[in-house]
């Protein structure tokens, strides 16, 4: 642990889940406790709090929170906005180290009463020296602790922290880049943020030892100036990317119903980015991207020149040039010399070598034809679809080595997903080899449907094993030419600080 005063929050001995359902199938009631029995939280240190049962899938369930066995570290409020005071009162008595308030109802609905309700009870128990996350949220995700809101959350600890008021986008975030590879350590849906707020987050993550790079998405500060003193403490030390809800009228008038956030002004945000080193994305697509550029070698892209190889067609790469283009990246000419050498290996008729590359040679020459195009003059990055040489589905009487110890049981679809995992694996380490011999970074490019099927790799599989390459894959040419665009000017931006991009 960390010797910052949030760390306890994320470590919790036991947790109590107060409101859990009654009934079986009653949805989000049962969700935060199932979610971590799933999570492989200790269940012996999870008590189900509900005085309408005696057990929940065969544990114990108490009737109070003052029943529980002592200690309790943190309890997730499941209760209706009307029994929150007296469960406060509890929290006090039993004295928790933090409360999560999946309860809505308070200030995000513009009620004067009930706005003054969530202050007084957070009062309470800031005087109690417990600390609150909401109300109107989802709370922690902590793989290393074992705790997770939603279903289906690896548990693999990682080097993303994620902050978040909404807790849908947060499911989203966490699940669109866990597909692409990328593991978190902590993630956070903190809704309205009534104790802890976008800035005690910030200033947490910034001596996390856990955490590289940070991931946030913000409909509206309170604090503005403890906002930007905590930015400016962590974006000069992590990678910071920031997604800012309720830049428009309507979206500003969204995010106050949301979360009772006053948005702000998007050239002041925009301003304290740029001031602290943080960088803005967006949309969530774009967030996703940077992330995964963050997280990869994209990150160290210095220059503008692209060399795109492959991607299946004449049409596709005269679109993909424009999109390159747009973004004030370029697609210099191959040199005279290269062109030349690299007519030794591919015959002229139906193939195009001068950039971008619309040709493969034989097997045995396509190592010398990348290293001779990554290290053409002008050329700093390779745009790459995987390369996974001469894959193709095993046919149903076909077996691989591996397969032999294999029982009879395995069929020809099981099959046939090793060997598609076998080529992303394959294609990954040919990037990675490529990138460490030339200097050159490598961007993959990989489509979804029909084209990556083609390919012969799994859009899934192929992002997770170049992930672990250390290489970032971006699910079209102009996504990827728009993150290494943003991370130039991210770079340029972050002249002075220190360099972690």
């Amino acid at each position: 642990m960390s010797k910052h005063p949030l760390d306890p929050i994320f470590h919790p001995r036991a947790v109590a889940v107060v409101g859990v359902r009654s009934k079986p199938g009653t949805g989000m009631m049962g969700g935060f406790y199932d979610s971590l029995v799933e999570a492989g939280f200790p269940t012996d240190s999870l008590y189900p709090v509900n005085p309408k049962i005696d057990e929940l899938n065969g544990a114990r369930c108490y009737p109070t929170l003052l029943d529980t066995p002592d200690p309790v570290d943190h309890v997730i409020s499941q209760v209706p906005a009307s029994v929150v005071p007296q469960l406060v009162d509890q929290c006090v008595a039993k004295k928790i180290r933090s409360i999560h308030f999946f309860t809505a109802g308070f200030s995000e609905t513009g009620n004067e009463e009930m706005a003054a309700v969530e202050h007084t009870m957070v009062e309470k128990l800031r005087e109690a020296g417990i600390r609150a996350i909401g109300p109107n949220c989802m709370g922690l995700y902590v793989p290393a602790s074992r705790l997770a809101f939603m279903g289906g959350f690896p548990m693999e600890p990682g080097n993303v922290f994620l902050l978040s008021q909404s807790g849908a986008n947060a499911g989203e975030i966490v699940h669109g880049l866990t597909s692409r590879g990328i593991r978190f350590s902590k993630a956070i849906s903190y809704g309205n943020g009534a104790d802890l707020r976008a800035h005690d987050f910030l200033d947490y993550a910034a001596t996390d030892a856990e955490t590289d790079v940070v991931a946030a998405y913000i409909e509206g500060v309170r604090d503005g100036r403890q906002f930007f003193e905590a930015l400016q403490r962590c974006a000069r030390v992590k990678r910071v990317i920031i997604l800012k809800g309720g830049r428009t009228q309507s979206g500003s008038n969204a995010a106050h119903s949301h979360t009772g956030s006053l948005a702000g002004s998007i050239e002041v945000f925009d301003a304290v980015c740029r001031q602290t080193g943080a960088v803005r994305a967006e949309t969530i697509d774009e967030l996703l991207d940077l992330v995964v550029a963050a997280s990869t070698d994209t990150r160290h892209i210095t220059g503008r020149g692209v060399c795109l190889f492959g991607g299946g067609g004449g049409g596709f790469a005269v679109l993909s040039a424009d999109a390159i283009d747009r973004e004030g990246l370029t697609v210099p000419q191959m040199p005279r010399k290269a062109v030349e050498r690299m007519r030794e290996y591919i015959p002229v008729a139906g193939s195009s070598v001068n950039n971008p590359i619309d040709a493969f040679p034989p097997e045995e020459h396509l190592d010398d034809m990348l290293k001779l195009v990554a290290t053409a003059e002008g050329i700093d990055m390779m745009f790459m679809s995987p390369i996974t040489g001469r894959w193709r589905p095993p046919a149903p009487d076909e077996k691989s080595s591996d397969d032999e110890e294999d029982d009879d049981t395995s069929t020809e679809s099981e099959r046939q997903q090793k060997e598609m995992a076998k080529a992303a694996e394959a294609a990954a380490l040919k990037m990675r080899h490529l990138q460490d011999e030339t200097g050159t970074p490598v961007v993959g490019i990989l489509r979804s449907g029909r084209m990556a099927r083609m390919m012969g790799v799994r859009t899934d599989s192929f992002s997770r094993a170049a992930y672990r390459e250390g290489i970032g894959i971006y699910p079209s040419v102009a996504r990827a030419a728009r993150t290494v665009a943003q991370v130039l000017e991210w770079r340029n931006y972050r002249k002075g600080l220190p360099d972690i991009l």
